[in-house]
């Protein structure tokens, strides 16, 4: 497996289809407006909520322990390229289990389409830009993404915090300077401070702060990169790149009893984690800092 940048420039417009999602019709999309309870994402409550089958289907195969670590994403469309080219996302019921993750759909069958043993996951990448949230999990083979409206999102973070923390192994040594680096703008300081950065926001970090201009920028924009280290995780939080705003960010999480190798690029970080190749880009001083701290 040969290193993947999950962070190149990629506008949503480009965005590539994923193997479950269907061929998108004039008809379908005619009738994707179903009301608002309907268009957005949701934790059930009951499992009458739940589409029929689902909850039977992924229960035994990831190890659910409540409806809370569900996640139902009804249907959409959405662009995949340049033009008018666009798929059907089915719906769909994202479950983050004690033993893996798994995505139901409920066409064109009915059935589990992609699992991922808790294992076998080597980083967590989470994207959010304004109402636009794309989340992936990240093994050595194929990785599980799902994309949905951020209205939903504070529905979904519990199941995730709890996923990252079953990932993090026992706590690991930190280096001496816990907190160097210049004054965070507000926007960072608020991160550095959350379970976003920190895992558990009692526990200690360091962190290297930057602000960069991206080769596409086209007016010469900045953005901001920030790179923490807590006991249990390497992360690495940036201004998302697929927009030339900056509301909202992009992460990459990487549990640090899984990482075995980390070298500084010229495109950025690459790191081995659980057996998977990962290209992380960044800026050549905070790989430098995160070679130091991890290896």
């Amino acid at each position: 497996m040969g290193f993947r940048d999950f962070f190149s420039p990629r506008p949503r417009a480009l965005d590539p289809a994923e193997s479950w999602e269907l061929v998108f019709s004039e008809r379908e999309g005619g009738s994707y407006f179903r009301g608002n309870y309907a268009s957005y994402p949701y934790t059930p409550r009951r499992k009458q909520d739940i589409p029929c089958g689902a909850i039977e289907s992924l229960q035994e195969v990831v190890g659910l322990e409540s409806l809370h670590e569900l996640f139902i994403i009804p249907w959409a469309v959405r662009s995949i390229g340049l033009g008018n080219r666009k798929v059907t996302s089915p719906n769909s019921v994202l479950a983050i289990g004690a033993r893996a993750v798994g995505l139901w759909t409920e066409k064109p069958q009915p059935g589990i389409k992609i699992t991922i043993p808790l294992q076998e996951i080597a980083a967590i990448e989470d994207v959010t830009i304004l109402l636009y949230g794309r989340l992936s999990f990240v093994p050595f083979g194929q990785q599980l993404t799902i994309r949905y409206n951020m209205v939903g999102r504070d529905t979904l973070e519990p199941a995730l915090l709890k996923l990252r923390k079953r990932l993090a192994g026992p706590g690991r040594r930190m280096p001496k300077e816990t907190a160097e680096g210049p004054e965070l703008p507000f926007k960072w300081h608020n991160l550095l401070r959350s379970a976003q950065a920190r895992l558990d926001e009692r526990a200690p970090a360091a962190f290297r702060f930057c602000n960069t201009v991206p080769k596409r920028s086209r007016h010469g924009q900045q953005r901001g990169e920030l790179l923490v280290l807590n006991p249990y995780e390497l992360v690495y939080l940036c201004e998302p790149l697929e927009s030339f705003g900056q509301y909202g960010e992009d992460s990459f999480i990487i549990p640090r009893s899984r990482m075995t190798a980390a070298q500084a690029t010229q495109e950025g970080l690459a790191v081995t984690s659980n057996g998977a190749h990962l290209s992380v880009s960044m800026a050549h001083a905070l790989s430098q800092t995160a070679v130091t701290w991890c290896m």
